[in-house]
């Protein structure tokens, strides 16, 4: 303790380089973000969706189920859900279930082909599976379905496979 009582900190190696505070110093108060919250509101107001915010959103679902697009190359799963059979029904689930750990998801309720699971429609659907599990399963399917339609819609990808060269390259520009 007497070493510390006689140090002087003007003389230290570190002087200049950190401060000390006086009694008459008070510390500087760093904003939380929920300074301008009432909390005696009753009404939690939430920021509006943007169509950037949008985006942002559908991009991170779609990060978020792109897990699967692994799986279903490796089990030779289509990737329009409308095509699936009960057994690729099934293999989704167990993939869902597994990669986002949900539980009580009653497989035997779902034993059907994917036509029929699409066509449920979100209500019945979400009437099969928890509340959130479902949500979740629904929000992929859903993701799933729209995405094999976009797919089908684009020219480009749907006549691929009758020429590997643009149509606007006409053949005497190739010579």
């Amino acid at each position: 303790q007497p070493a510390f009582d006689t140090f002087d900190s003007s003389n230290s190696l570190f002087a200049g380089y950190f401060f000390s505070l006086s009694e008459d110093q008070t510390l500087q108060e760093v904003p939380t973000g929920f300074d301008s919250t009432s909390y005696e509101s009753n009404n939690c107001e939430l920021p509006l969706l943007t169509p950037c915010s949008k985006a942002v959103m559908s991009q991170a679902l779609k990060d978020t189920f792109s897990g699967f697009t692994k799986e279903q190359c490796r089990l030779g799963i289509p990737n329009n859900p409308w095509l699936w059979t009960e057994q690729q029904v099934c293999q989704w689930l167990s993939w869902a279930t597994n990669e986002f750990s949900l539980a009580n998801v009653n497989f035997h309720q779902f034993l059907m082909s994917g036509q029929d699971l699409c066509n449920l429609g979100k209500e019945r659907f979400l009437e099969l599976a928890p509340d959130y599990v479902g949500d979740i399963l629904w929000e992929h399917l859903e993701q799933m379905i729209k995405d094999s339609q976009e797919k089908t819609q684009d020219p480009y990808v749907e006549n691929s496979h009758l020429t590997s060269v643009p149509h606007w390259v006409n053949n005497n520009s190739l010579s």
